[in-house]
Formats: structure tokens, sequence, C-alpha cells
């Protein structure tokens, strides 16, 4: 661990840019895999001398377009291997990467085109090209689209494809051999490296500005966190990526701190293809949402338990995995997952316990690839019981928490002291502490200091002696250990004065198979209800299963993370009684985990889903409250009466 952690802090005195790290790892790990893609029916690897040379002749090309230092370049692509080359061919020629969502609409594109200025967009594809474009009116700054297709070609002057900017860099390169590394080698810890834009407290979009040193010192303080933790990632190591790199949590985990330690990104497909890609990828590191981790889990279950024998197997199985999580939890109730976890057991139980992982357990990690070691839920509250349900079949779940003010992870949880229902300390050199109301107010590095152009903004999100303020609302145990309540604006205050958490109430339907999407009410009312989104395929299968019949014409059909899925229902589905009796199974379900104060008086189910198309939801799929609230208004206050 000590030659590690000296390793790290060298690291971070010396190494002060994204692209000074880029080419350190080039430098000493150039043969060794750096991405996994997926391209027609096979996989190919790109080695580190492959990758750079792909982001040479990007950059060059960017710089024979007239590209200057600290001019912004808008990336509005999907996770994959040219999202990589494209930030990597920005940062090292000096540009400022705007992320942007590729599900985000065309006007909401433009607002970010022209608040950060940018002159150029790197597009993922041609459907994203077509959706910019039909608002380049708005965006008179825009001088042109790269379309990230190979063999991509256009009518229109303004848009070129990825191969005609490797053509412009060539011949740049020609012309001056050494441009390149002299650009990169001029840009300093304090250059602007990056825009990212999330809802602002007015609901309008805000950029975190975040230099160089900030991304540095991000992906270095998790990989020093790690070594403390119990785990040095290294050039052995192989990320899986399938959330949104526009998303400073992949990027700054999975990949510029893989990238770090000269380790391999495996690009999923699609959400559809996780277990197909995860099979082939066979990772050793992954970060996935409390909601993709729950359907791992719940079909795992099912797929087990789908007849007498495996149910009898599992059930005796999970009976021995809580007992020697049990033995495993320690007197502050950490938990060491690196450690042998028999050791120190009973006889009787250290037989059972490897027979139940031999049997059981270990298939679960078979279907992840086999080979996994960091796992983690983030961008979201995980469940406490579904965290404890992945360490009760041995499997090391972590969670963490961190925003993208602060790069990132500020709180991972650590392998040798995961704690349910806890993250873990900050991360070395992030500091934090609570203000009276229970805020986590936190400074340190990686931590932007300014909102992009948003002097108000940045004025609201900082103390006077320079404490960023989170907006979360958490609390430290003895130890240090930090668990989050909930968002500050977020928390219901009922008019009898309680103060309820809405993130306690919701997280208890993450697992649950027949609801989808749940939004908790209250403040300043009597009691709490909420508005109910069923999962309706779940739901329509099982009314035909049961023999009900439904207006099929009501159904509206949408793609949603990568698969076609019913969107909107008519009025005979939701008041359908067997639908109307699995709701409220599930309410008195979660009730019972509830205070009084708590628990879900009334509900409605709604006939179509929270979207991003109706500004309801973030890309992040966080919702919109005040957007619902007003899109609802009526079924809210008929609750009420």
């Amino acid at each position: 661990m000590e030659q590690e952690l000296v390793m790290f802090e060298r690291f971070q005195e010396q190494v002060h840019t994204i692209p000074r790290m880029f080419y350190n790892t080039v430098e000493n790990f150039g043969e060794r895999p750096a991405l996994k893609y997926r391209v027609g029916e096979d996989y190919m690897t790109l080695d580190y001398n492959g990758f750079a040379d792909i982001v040479e002749k990007m950059g060059c090309g960017l710089l024979q377009l007239g590209l200057n230092k600290a001019d912004r370049v808008c990336l509005m692509a999907h996770t994959s291997a040219p999202w990589g080359w494209a930030d990597f061919a920005i940062q090292t020629v000096g540009g400022v990467t705007v992320t942007v969502y590729p599900s985000l609409s065309a006007q909401e594109t433009a607002f970010i085109v022209n608040h950060s200025e940018a002159r150029y967009l790197l597009a993922g594809n041609a459907s994203i090209a077509e959706k910019v474009t039909s608002v380049w009116e708005q965006m008179p700054d825009l001088k042109k689209i790269i379309v990230l297709e190979s063999g991509y070609i256009s009518n229109d002057e303004r848009i070129i494809s990825i191969d005609q900017l490797r053509e412009l860099g060539k011949q740049l390169l020609v012309k001056d051999w050494g441009i390149h590394k002299r650009t990169w080698e001029s840009i300093t810890g304090d250059d602007p490296s990056s825009i990212i834009y999330t809802s602002g407290t007015t609901g309008d979009l805000k950029g975190s500005l975040l230099s160089q040193q900030d991304l540095v010192g991000a992906l270095s303080r998790s990989l020093k966190h790690m070594v403390l933790g119990g785990y040095s990632a290294s050039f052995n190591d192989v990320a899986f990526s399938l959330l949104p790199l526009s998303h400073i949590w992949e990027r700054n985990n999975s990949y510029l701190a893989m990238i770090a330690v000269g380790g391999c990104i495996g690009y999923a497909q699609k959400p559809t293809t996780l277990v197909q890609d995860i099979q082939a990828i066979k990772p050793t590191w992954v970060l996935l949402v409390p909601r993709l981790w729950d359907r791992i889990y719940s079909g795992f279950r099912a797929a087990f338990t789908s007849n007498p024998e495996g149910k009898k197997l599992y059930d005796w199985a999970f009976e021995i995995g809580k007992k020697a999580l049990e033995h495993r939890t320690g007197p502050n109730g950490a938990i060491d997952l690196t450690a042998d976890p028999t050791i120190g057991m009973e006889e009787k139980l250290k037989a059972d316990f490897l027979k139940a992982d031999a049997m059981v357990f270990s298939q679960l990690r078979q279907l992840l690839g086999g080979r996994l070691k960091i796992a983690y839920s983030g961008g979201g509250a995980l469940p406490v019981e579904l965290h404890r349900n992945f360490l009760t079949l041995n499997f090391p779940l972590l969670n963490g928490w961190g925003l993208t003010e602060t790069a990132a992870g500020i709180s991972h949880g650590a392998p040798n002291a995961t704690k349910i229902g806890w993250l873990a300390k900050m991360v070395p050199g992030v500091e934090a502490k609570l203000e009276a109301d229970g805020e986590i107010l936190v400074r340190g590095i990686g931590i932007i200091r300014e909102y992009y152009k948003n002097p108000a903004e940045t004025a609201e999100a900082f103390t006077e002696d320079g404490w960023f303020k989170t907006g979360d609302l958490g609390e430290f145990d003895d130890e240090g250990f930090l668990r989050i309540i909930d968002r500050k604006k977020y928390i219901i205050v009922l008019d009898t004065g309680k103060n309820v958490a809405p993130a306690k109430i919701e997280a208890h339907f993450v697992n649950s198979p027949f609801i989808e999407q749940v939004l908790v009410l209250g403040n300043d009312r009597k009691f709490i209800t909420a508005l109910l989104v069923p999962a309706f395929d779940m739901i329509l299968y099982m009314l035909k299963e049961k023999g009900y019949t439904y207006d099929e014409s009501k159904l509206v059909y949408a793609e949603i993370n990568g698969v076609q899925a019913c969107v909107e229902v008519g009025e005979d589905v939701i008041s359908n009684p067997m639908l109307r009796e699995l709701i409220d199974s599930e309410i008195n379900r979660i009730n019972e985990y509830l205070e009084d104060y708590e628990t879900i008086k009334k509900y409605t189910i709604l006939k179509r889903r929270f979207s991003e198309e109706e500004g309801e939801m973030t890309p992040t799929l966080k919702l919109k409250n005040r957007v619902i609230f007003q899109h609802f208004k009526q079924e809210i206050e008929a609750m009420y009466v």
C-alpha cells in the first residue's frame, strides 16, 4: 500500500493536465490494450499507440479547421470508442470539451452551443447531426459539425466526417510534424478542460467549469482512495463502460482513471445487451446505476428460482449467505470485502458457505464475466435491501456519492470497509462538514470554483469562506462514514412540522416489479401521497395472462434505453382491478418500512411515463419535481380533497 500511495502522490505532483496523463500512459503502456469495442459481429482491441495516433490526427484536424486554445467544442455522442477519441483530440490541442447528452432536445442543445460559444460540434452519428442541423439558424457562431461515423458523406459543406477530420490532421502534420506535441505540452493545470451542463435552481442549464488540474486531481484522489480501501488499480484492469460519458461519474472513474493506470476500457453496445457484452469483455471494474443493479439481481434470482429444485437451492444458499454476512460484519457495521469470508467461521457454516458459493453465488459472478473485483453503484441512492442482497450473495457491490461540481465521487465505498446503508469516509484531498440544517459542505481537490458565465449561480453555490454547498443533506457516524438523507430542496415538511425524506420512501420502489417511476408528495400537507407510473410492459403481460382485455389502440410505445417499451396506456388499464390490487399490495409492503407520518396514505396511478420529451426528467433520469407538479396539478389536488 505504501508504495502505491507514494506512486500516486508523485503522479499528482508531476502530472497536472489530461494530455500529460494520456501521453504518460502512451509512453509506458503503448502496446497494451486501451479500448475494446464492437465492430460488426466482432470485438476489436486498439492499443494505446493506435489510440494516440487517432487522437493526434483528429486533434490536428481541429487545429486545421481553426481551433484556438481554450475554444469550446461540444461533444454530443453516445458512450463509445469515438467519444474517447474526440475528447482527447479536443483536450490535446487545448480545446475545452463541452459534453452534451445525445438525448437532449434540439433547443437544449442550441442553448448549450450558444452559452458555451462553441464553434464546433462533434456528433456521434447522422441522426444527432440532423437534430443539431435543424436548429443551426439559432446558433450563429457554430461553424462545423463533425460526424463521428467513418464513411459518412454530407452534401452540406458545414458538415464533415471523422475521416475528413483525420485527413485534415494528416495534411497539417505533413507541414508541421511537431505541432501536436508542442500544443499539448503548452497546456497548464489552470487551463480549462471541460464544461458539463446540469439543471440549475430555476430549471435552466448551468455549466460546471472544470480545469485540467480538477480532472487530474479527481482521478488521482479516486485511485488513492481505492488503494486505502485495499485495491490498487493497474494496467491489468478492464473497465466496462455503459453509462453516459457525458456524465462526470462514468468519465472520471471508468474512463480517465482507467487510462491513467494503463487499463483497458470495454464498451457495451447498449443497456439491452449488458449481459452479453459484459461476458465478452470480462471486466474487473464496472459502474452501474441502482436500477440496473436491481435488474441484474432480480433477473438472476428469477432465473435460478424458475423451477422447484432451483428455488429450494437458492433459498437455502441465501439463508447461508445471510449467516455468513452476519459473521463478516464487524462491531462498527463494516465488512471487509477484501478478506477471505471464511476466516474465523465455525466449521459447519464454512462448509455450507463454500458449497453455497460454488453452487449459487459464483453463478452470479460468472454471469457478469467472472473477473469482477470492483463493482460500484451510483447516480442515485442504492437501496439498503438491494445492497444487502448482493453482499449476501458474496458479490462485492459498493456505493458512491458525488456531483458534477465535485468531479464525480468524493465518498465511495471502500472494499475493505463497506457499510450497508452508508457510503464511506471522504476521499483524500477533500474535506466535508455539515451546516446547521444538515447540508453537506465540501472543499478540496477537484471541486469547481465557478459555473461558466453564471455569477449568480456561482455566488449561490458557495459560502463566504469558500465551501461548496452540495445541496444534499447527510450525517456522519463516529468514524467519519457518510450517509445521504436526501436533496435539501426535496425534503418534505408536513403541516404538522414533521420532516420527510422522499428519497427514503422512493428507494423502496427500486426493486418493485410493478412500479417503474414514483414521485412522493406532501409539502405543507397533512399526509404523504404519491404519483405512480406502473411498469406498463409487465402489467400488460400479466393482464393478458389473466385473460383481461384492454384497448390496444391507446397504447403508445417509445425507445427507452435502447428498447421498445410501452410509455402510455388507456384509462381501462390503470383502472383494472388486478392492477389496483397489485399496487395496493406494493404500497402496503413499503409502508411497513416507514414511520406512520412517512407512510403513503393516497396515491394516483398515471397513464403515462415521466419523460425527457415533456421536460419532466433530466438526461441522468432524475425527476424534475417542479415540472411534474405543474403537469399533474389536478391529480395532486384531487388526493388532498
